[in-house]
């Protein structure tokens, strides 16, 4: 059995994107004028469904162009240790610490970078994360993305590139997630289950009588 949980309002309360880009300007290491104006109409488009993935990565990578691994891990650990902890969902812990009582397997697969989603995982306590794919050239950051970039359709190839590593195929697959962005692989599973859904996915989530999970603290 597996549990695949997105990420973003999902598990932890915001986008971590976002967060991310508002740690870096409270960090004076992103300066650039107008990033808060393009990071709004990215999360626009996104809300949307019109968002390009590619535009969003270079846009949200840009500040680390250049960077070594080992800056980007110690950059991103602080990040983590200190926006994100205290914005984990209590539902959404409990519903992977459900998973794993039951002997399931337990997946991120997120459209956030992988350098955010791996070590996110890691402090929920789940063995992996799969998130946009970044590139390196010489152990540095080029602002690029590669080919692995599970938003919409893209997370059914992420699961499938994931599963065709394993030894055997997972008898029953449950998806958690927020996002309408997220139905091709919510009807791809056995078990969908809307988290905290947006208006559009918690009108398909009612038309299909798919579980609705509504954390208390996102009523607030």
């Amino acid at each position: 059995m597996l549990a695949v949980f997105d990420l973003d309002e999902t598990l932890i309360r915001g986008d971590s994107s976002q967060l991310f880009t508002h740690f870096l300007r409270d960090q004076g290491i992103d300066n650039t004028a107008d990033v808060e104006a393009k990071d709004q109409a990215f999360m626009a488009a996104y809300h949307a469904g019109e968002l390009d993935l590619e535009d969003y990565m270079t846009f949200s990578l840009a500040p680390l162009k250049g960077w070594r691994r080992p800056e980007v891990t110690e950059l991103v650990e602080e990040f983590v240790s200190t926006i994100i902890q205290p914005l984990v969902l209590p539902t959404g812990r409990e519903r992977v610490e459900w998973h794993k009582g039951q002997g399931h397997e337990v997946l991120i697969i997120s459209a956030t970078g992988e350098h955010l989603v791996s070590p996110i995982a890691a402090t929920l306590g789940i063995g992996e994360g799969i998130g946009v794919q970044l590139e390196w050239q010489d152990d540095t950051l080029t602002g690029a993305i590669g080919q692995r970039r599970p938003f919409r359709d893209g997370k059914i190839n992420a699961l499938q590139q994931w599963l065709s590593g394993r030894a055997s195929t997972p008898e029953k697959v449950w998806f958690y997630s927020d996002s309408h962005n997220d139905l091709p692989l919510l009807k791809h599973v056995d078990h969908p289950v809307a988290m905290n859904p947006d208006p559009q996915l918690a009108s398909h989530a009612r038309a299909h009588r798919w579980p609705i999970l509504i954390d208390e603290s996102v009523r607030a």
